[in-house]
C-alpha cells in the first residue's frame, strides 16, 4: 500500500466516523432531518471522491467492497442531488458502510 493509499483510507475512516456521529446525534429518525441527510450525503460523496485516488492494487485487496458502487453513488450525489432518494441513503448507511469500514480498517491494520 502506498502512503497516498494509506492517507486516503484513513480519510475514508474519518468520513465514516463523521457519519456515525451524525446518525448518533440525530437518532434513528435521522432520515427525517434535512441537515443530517445533507451532512451524511456529503460525507458519502467525499468517500466516493477520495476512493478514486486509491491504487488498483489496494482496491483489489478489499474484494468485499463494491468500489464501482462507492464511486457511482458519489456521481449521483454530486450531479443529481435533487434526485437522491433518502431511502437509498438509509440503505447505504445501514447495509454498506459497516462492510466498507471493516474492509478499510482491515487493510489499514495489515498493511
Amino acid at each position: 500500500m502506498t502512503p497516498r493509499d494509506r492517507d486516503v483510507l484513513e480519510r475514508i475512516i474519518e468520513c465514516l466516523d463523521a457519519i456515525d456521529a451524525y446518525v448518533s446525534r440525530t437518532g434513528a429518525d435521522w432520515a427525517d432531518d434535512g441537515m443530517a441527510v445533507d451532512a451524511i450525503a456529503k460525507r458519502i460523496e467525499e468517500i466516493g471522491e477520495v476512493a478514486k485516488r486509491v491504487t488498483a492494487e489496494t482496491l483489489a485487496s478489499m474484494p468485499s467492497v463494491d468500489w464501482r458502487g462507492v464511486r457511482g453513488i458519489r456521481t449521483v450525489l454530486a450531479h443529481d442531488y435533487d434526485e437522491v432518494d433518502v431511502e437509498v441513503l438509509t440503505d447505504v448507511v445501514k447495509t454498506y458502510l459497516p462492510g466498507l469500514r471493516a474492509a478499510v480498517s482491515s487493510a489499514l491494520t495489515f498493511s
